[in-house]
């Protein structure tokens, strides 16, 4: 399958510019009492905490000593064994 992802490190800088984006729209929606700004902060406060998970889960996913988290998704994918009954590297095994 194809991988749509970026680099984990522009995805973490993304990530930090949405949190900021969102906090910086609440506090001002609270200090002037606009209350377009406090509804589209919480809007980016939801967001933010859902790509914030998704964040974590496929980073868990990509290193191979990472913990891995409780709620990953079943349709993942799965590696296998790590040496695999009639694999390409059984030829070349001397007995």
């Amino acid at each position: 399958m194809v991988a749509l992802r970026s680099g984990g490190r522009q995805d973490a800088v993304l990530l930090m510019v949405v949190w900021g984006l969102t906090v910086a729209a609440l506090v001002l929606g609270i200090i002037l009492v606009a209350p377009i700004l406090i509804f589209w902060g919480v809007v980016g406060l939801i967001g933010a905490g859902f790509l914030t998970r998704i964040h974590r889960r496929t980073g868990a996913a990509q290193h191979p000593g990472a913990p891995e988290s409780a709620d990953q998704s079943p349709a993942a994918p799965d590696n296998g064994p790590a040496d695999p009954v009639g694999s390409a590297d059984d030829e070349e095994k001397i007995p």
